[in-house]
């Protein structure tokens, strides 16, 4: 893992939910390739785990884990009708559950309210 002060990570690792987001989407995404031999996939592997450690906060531990994974879960079910829905969640400074459970639930209220009502 790289050693940066705590001024270089304030400048250029940005702790927001939608760097979370890309990061654990890109772990999950890792596959190997044709040609590329098991430990050079391992070597990605590591290098993307460290990334990832990088975005947590030094009080981070497994239940903040399991809600983190919970939220990647929820957000990546969702298909192209909620790109934009997506878009703001990426904005939240963390993956809170609690928010982004209660953003969905904004989500569904706002969605019925301006659906086209049958006729």
């Amino acid at each position: 893992m790289l050693n940066i002060t705590p001024v270089q990570r304030a400048l250029y690792v940005q702790q927001k939910a939608g760097t979370h987001f890309v990061a654990y989407d890109e772990f999950f995404s890792i596959r190997k390739h044709p040609e590329e031999s098991l430990p050079a996939l391992s070597a990605r592997v590591e290098e993307t785990m460290s990334r990832i450690k990088e975005l947590h906060p030094s009080s981070f531990d497994l239940a903040k884990l399991d809600d983190e994974l919970a939220c990647m879960a929820m957000i990546h079910a969702l298909g192209p009708d909620y790109y934009h829905f997506t878009s703001s969640l990426a904005l939240l400074t963390a993956l809170d559950k609690n928010k982004v459970k209660a953003a969905f639930q904004t989500e569904e209220i706002n969605r019925r309210r301006f659906q086209p009502s049958p006729k």
